[in-house]
């Protein structure tokens, strides 16, 4: 049996947030999901771009991630990161600019908990974290 986290984010005006599933896979190809955490925050009240929370739902789901690893009970598999935020998948691949602080600090947090390859694109339709937000 192998276990996988599967981390989906994302935010809006108001608030931005994280749901995280457990994948199970058995040696036959079988595969079952359970939803196993949510979270999600209100927005600053310093009114902030979409692009800007987005990057702040990217950070939780990396805190989430490490968190939820060192509480679960299992010998744990790789972790996916779900985002339907083009720019923050840029944010995350790009090593070269420099960013703003507010940016740059997130991004940095990103880099420490999660690696550039975990990290993929899901339609903003197939995105369970839109109901968190």
């Amino acid at each position: 049996m192998s276990f996988q986290l599967h981390h989906f984010c994302d935010a809006l005006q108001v608030a931005y947030g994280v749901v995280s599933y457990l994948r199970i896979s058995d040696g036959t190809g079988d595969a079952h999901c359970a939803f196993i955490y949510g979270k999600a925050k209100l927005a600053l009240l310093k009114q902030l771009t979409i692009p800007r929370l987005e990057v702040c739902a990217a950070a939780l789901a990396a805190k989430v991630d490490e968190t939820l690893r060192h509480e679960l009970s299992v010998d744990m598999g790789g972790s996916v990161f779900w985002t339907d935020s083009v720019i923050v998948l840029q944010y995350i691949r790009n090593t070269e600019r420099r960013f703003h602080t507010f940016i740059a600090n997130r991004v940095v947090a990103i880099h420490e908990q999660s690696e550039v390859t975990q990290w993929r694109h899901v339609g903003s339709i197939l995105n369970p974290a839109d109901d968190a937000t």
